[in-house]
């Protein structure tokens, strides 16, 4: 029965995300700049989702673990400032491909509580050379000094362009 119990994964009967070591966030100043502590899983490209992060973008119609477009054609910026009183910015850029024409973007996001209780959604929007987005924390209800997620998809005509991450923390004054 115990080793039954310890087989079970906790994600499967209880998802919960992971924000990692340490406080979860990278700290940045109403000026974008860092502040403290920095998580490195945080605004970047993501490897490998689990089955309750696909989930939450299951309508798009493309492998959310599939092949990225390489290049580095998408970036993004750091949520800011984090933590936050209420409101932070956030953005994705693009990169024109060496010798090719501008693409339209597709992006779509979803701010998520620990239990991937969708509490925003940005999105979907098009974009070309970047976006950026006003993040109002107390307009989507969040709780004071907890942790949330943004997760991101960027996507074209072709599929999966660029997905990834950020971490933040609303912390009122």
């Amino acid at each position: 029965m115990l080793a039954t119990l310890m087989g079970c994964s906790k994600s499967d009967s209880n998802p919960i995300v992971d924000f990692g070591e340490g406080e979860g966030i990278t700290y940045r100043t109403g000026q974008n700049l860092p502040a403290g502590p920095n998580d490195p899983t945080d605004w970047t490209s993501d490897g490998e989702w689990n089955k309750q992060e696909r989930a939450l973008f299951s309508d798009l119609g493309f492998d959310l673990n599939g092949a990225q477009q390489a290049g580095g054609l998408i970036s993004s910026s750091p949520a800011y400032p984090n933590p936050s009183a209420g409101q932070a910015s956030w953005s994705l850029n693009a990169q024109r491909p060496a010798g090719g024409l501008a693409t339209v973007y597709s992006m779509r996001a979803l701010l998520v509580n620990r239990q991937y209780k969708i509490m925003r959604q940005l999105g979907p929007t098009e974009f070309v050379n970047g976006i950026r987005f006003s993040l109002d924390y107390i307009g989507a209800g969040l709780g004071p000094n907890e942790l949330y997620r943004l997760y991101y998809v960027v996507y074209d005509a072709t599929g999966l362009v660029y997905k990834g991450h950020g971490d933040v923390r609303y912390t009122p004054q």
